[in-house]
């Protein structure tokens, strides 16, 4: 009896090692767009449950500063969002997070009516609209590196922006209320395959293989359970292997997940006559204008962090290394 009972509590430590570090149940906030490519083609290819992980509960939301506020509110464990809101989020709210990977560079733009903007000039010109995101989003980080780059009379172009997000940018632009949009991949594609629309710049025109989005942890999380950490890292690194090879599933599976969380969005954006439906030929289109990639470096996201401070979106830079973990 008393071998069974000792046997019995070797088998209750013995498990509990092989689970330490570990956390299984994970609970996730996305981004509506095609910048969570990786994420949704994992979660659809049981990515995760292969490794052991359980997706508790995802969250949808309409941009990165709202994956970054729900992140904060909601506790939730795991984030895919664009870095401009993840370093506001550890800069301005003193949040503890950690940079474990990257998902993509590039993935912004702007496209405009080509009627009424056949140039780069023609966004300084009076009258002019130019929809563009709140202060904080990646866009409008993107709308201050344009200016800063474009060599365009800073005064003039600033007077024809009108802010709204992502989706009220597209439906104002097919109304004709706005002759031109800042926003990030997919809606770059999607605008752009409206009649009379096209792509006027790249993001990666102006700056070339910008750090896109990232996935985000706690700094508990990442004390607490490295081994989850390692299983997240591997997930994103294969998922975006097999879309790199060959992005055609992947084109699908994003096309669904958008359609599907669309109402969400028009809920979330109080915007319920938009139409956001994406096919796969956008969403293919969407995913190969982005550089799928899971490496990030503190050098990237330096420059990023000292361009925010320039413009004002934090109150000063910082060492990158507080957020990026390179070797976990």
């Amino acid at each position: 009896m008393l071998k069974k009972i000792i046997l019995g509590v070797a088998l209750i430590v013995a498990a509990a090692s092989a689970n330490e570090g570990e956390k299984k149940d994970l609970r996730f906030a996305v981004e509506y767009t095609s910048h969570a490519t990786s994420y949704y083609y994992a979660e659809a290819k049981d990515m995760f449950l292969k490794n052991d992980i359980n997706v508790e509960d995802v969250k949808v939301y309409v941009s990165g500063v709202g994956v970054a506020t729900a992140f904060v509110k909601e506790h939730f464990d795991v984030a895919y969002m664009c870095l401009v809101p993840a370093i506001n989020t550890y800069a301005n709210g003193g949040v503890p997070i950690k940079i474990i990977a990257g998902t993509h560079k590039d993935g912004y733009g702007i496209v405009a009516n080509s009627s009424r903007i056949k140039t780069i000039e023609d966004l300084g010109k009076e009258g002019v609209k130019i929809g563009v995101g709140a202060k904080g989003t990646v866009t409008s980080f993107i709308e201050e590196v344009f200016i800063e780059k474009s060599g365009l009379e800073e005064a003039k172009i600033r007077k024809n922006f009108v802010t709204m997000n992502a989706s009220k940018q597209i439906m104002a632009l097919k109304a004709g209320l706005v002759d031109a949009i800042v926003v990030p991949e997919h809606f770059v594609t999607l605008a752009a395959s409206l009649e009379g629309m096209e792509v006027l710049v790249h993001s990666q025109d102006i700056w070339k293989d910008l750090q896109g989005s990232v996935i985000v942890v706690s700094d508990s999380m990442l004390k607490n359970y490295p081994k989850t950490i390692q299983k997240l890292k591997k997930i994103n690194q294969e998922a975006i292997d097999e879309i790199n090879k060959n992005n055609d599933e992947a084109s699908v599976i994003v096309a669904k997940n958008l359609n599907i969380y669309q109402d969400r969005i028009k809920t979330q954006t109080k915007s319920p006559s938009i139409d956001l439906t994406v096919t796969p030929q956008i969403a293919k289109g969407s995913i190969e204008n982005l550089k799928l990639t899971p490496d990030v470096s503190v050098e990237a996201v330096q420059e990023v962090i000292d361009k925010m401070a320039q413009y004002g979106f934090i109150r000063a830079s910082f060492d990158a290394r507080e957020i990026v973990v390179v070797d976990q």
